[in-house]
């Protein structure tokens, strides 16, 4: 599993990713979450469960210090690699 923390300061590098992540999302689904929505556990599950759906790119928008821990604290879970290809790109909230 990646993870990429996008910080709201790196307004270009953000708004790069984003767009190029927003463009990819055509013909595969939606692969956004919007983090305000989750408590720290809640976005972990919503998380999982997409990756056990076989989405292989997540962009998760406004996350929390807390939630971002949160995501990382799940990637330190996976040893076994279940989710070795797994790339999330956690946008951080302003």
């Amino acid at each position: 599993m990646q993870i990429q923390v996008i910080n709201n300061q790196e307004q270009d590098h953000a708004t790069a990713e984003i767009s190029r992540l927003k463009l990819a999302e055509f013909g595969s689904g939606n692969r956004t979450i919007f983090a305000e929505a989750y408590a720290i556990c809640g976005l972990v599950d919503a998380l999982e469960v997409r990756a056990n759906r076989g989405e292989r790119e997540i962009l998760v928008l406004n996350c929390t210090d807390a939630q971002i821990r949160g995501v990382l604290e799940w990637q330190s879970w996976d040893e076994e690699g279940e989710f070795e290809s797994l790339v999330i790109h956690l946008v951080r909230s302003a």
